[in-house]
């Protein structure tokens, strides 16, 4: 042993928060573990769904909490960290595959605005297996935080396996967690199960906020008797031994796998999960919502920095962050979508407000009128600067097309159209815009 090993051992306090020796002994602080967020994400408050065994109901109770806490008026997200049994997807129906960009992957984005990533949405046949290691699985987790374009999120519920393997350990050691809830059921086995999932979240210094009993009773229609068809509950008896609150005992209920199975969760109606939400919201208050003056602006943009002049046509947007009048953040977005339809789902996904453009037809403004995008056309030069004189007020949103070019482009191949136009000195006018682009 060499001496300056020796005299960095022998004056060892063994409180390495205070040391700045890197010496074998030094073990990694919690923050050390931390996967990175998302550049582009703001998440503000994680929240861990877990049970000791599977089958009791977890995936509803996460899906279902999301959804209160969407109508609450909080920015929600799923992240299903059940890889090998997502469920989360079929929960809210959702079919479609993720997509992505050079900014990361997108989430997919529910009716009511609920964000989701799951491997099911990675998968070419969603019924297809997924047949992997436990280190190969862990990874995958990390990156859905690391690489999901969450954007504002207030609450983002993490849909754990079920137990204390390696998923579990990886989230509670990787993820920035606020707290977890565990979902149980009423069998008496249960109570060392949930013993466990409590110690494990103690030695990880993670908070357990409650305790939801699923399948808790089962209500007569006629006389509203409560039937314990899986013997006398024992979670009041847990909660006293571990000073956790019951947030909830919820029932078995056919309409509540029925809506599930649906892929309709954002349909349920039942105030079983009420008290869970509003404790929820007590628990871990959100300073603020995603503010109303935050707004994102989106400008075509061509390779000079000006503003592009045909928004069918677009390539580039550089997507504008701002709260007020004060700019957040500015990024560079590679349009992957391939025509009009495409387009507007991207720039809803990326959670733009406005759209500022030179000419664009009635068919994409109508689309992005649909998705309450406000479209300020007509804009020429700088980017900058036309960001700056709609801020000011003196560029004004309209809801009227000023290429008619545009219309025509599902009736005749492109080139063939510009036929039928006068063309001088290489400029081309279409519908009372002058795009030079438009060719």
């Amino acid at each position: 042993m060499s001496e300056q090993v020796y005299q960095q051992q022998s004056s060892c306090s063994s409180n390495c928060s205070s040391c700045s020796s890197n010496c074998s002994s030094r073990k990694p602080s919690k923050e050390d573990l931390l996967a990175p967020m998302n550049q582009y994400s703001r998440v503000k408050k994680v929240i861990g769904i877990v049970s000791g065994k599977g089958g009791v109901g977890k995936s509803t109770v996460t899906s279902y909490l999301t959804v209160l806490m969407n109508r609450m008026g909080y920015k929600t997200a799923v992240l299903d960290a059940d890889i090998t049994g997502p469920s989360i997807p079929k929960a809210f129906g959702i079919h479609k595959k993720a997509e992505a960009n050079e900014l990361g992957i997108l989430p997919a984005i529910t009716k009511n605005g609920i964000e989701v990533m799951s491997v099911n949405l990675l998968l070419e046949d969603e019924e297809t297996p997924v047949v992997w290691r436990g280190p190969v699985i862990a990874q995958t987790v990390k990156q859905f935080w690391s690489d999901v374009v969450w954007g504002d999120v207030d609450f983002l519920f993490v849909d754990m396996p079920p137990g204390t393997g390696d998923v579990p350990l990886t989230v509670f050691q990787s993820l920035p967690l606020d707290g977890i809830i565990i979902v149980t059921s009423p069998q008496e086995l249960v109570s060392m199960i949930v013993s466990k999932a409590v110690n494990m979240a103690n030695a990880m210094d993670i908070k357990t906020l409650g305790f939801i009993e699923n399948y808790s009773y089962l209500e007569c229609h006629n006389c509203k008797e409560k039937i314990s068809v899986f013997g006398e509950s024992h979670i009041d008896e847990i909660s006293a031994k571990f000073g956790v609150p019951v947030l909830a005992k919820m029932p078995i209920n056919p309409e509540i796998a029925k809506t599930m199975d649906a892929g309709k969760a954002e349909e349920l109606q039942g105030d079983w999960l009420d008290k869970a939400a509003k404790t929820l919201a007590k628990l871990l208050p959100v300073e603020a919502k995603v503010a109303k003056n935050k707004k994102k602006i989106a400008v075509t943009t061509d390779e000079n920095h000006n503003v592009f002049q045909h928004f069918g046509h677009c390539e580039t947007f550089t997507i504008f962050e701002l709260e007020g009048n004060s700019l957040i953040s500015k990024a560079t977005l590679k349009n992957t979508g391939s025509g009009h339809v495409a387009t507007v789902d991207l720039l809803k996904e990326m959670g733009v407000d406005v759209v500022i453009c030179g000419g664009i037809g009635s068919a994409a403004m109508g689309l992005l009128m649909d998705e309450d995008i406000l479209v300020i056309p007509g804009m020429q030069g700088d980017i900058e600067v036309a960001v700056a004189s709609f801020l000011d007020g003196a560029s004004k949103p309209s809801t009227e097309a000023n290429c008619n070019h545009h219309d025509h482009h599902d009736h005749h191949d492109h080139h063939d159209h510009h036929d039928h136009h006068d063309h001088k000195d290489g400029e081309h006018k279409c519908g009372g815009c002058s795009c030079g682009s438009c060719h």
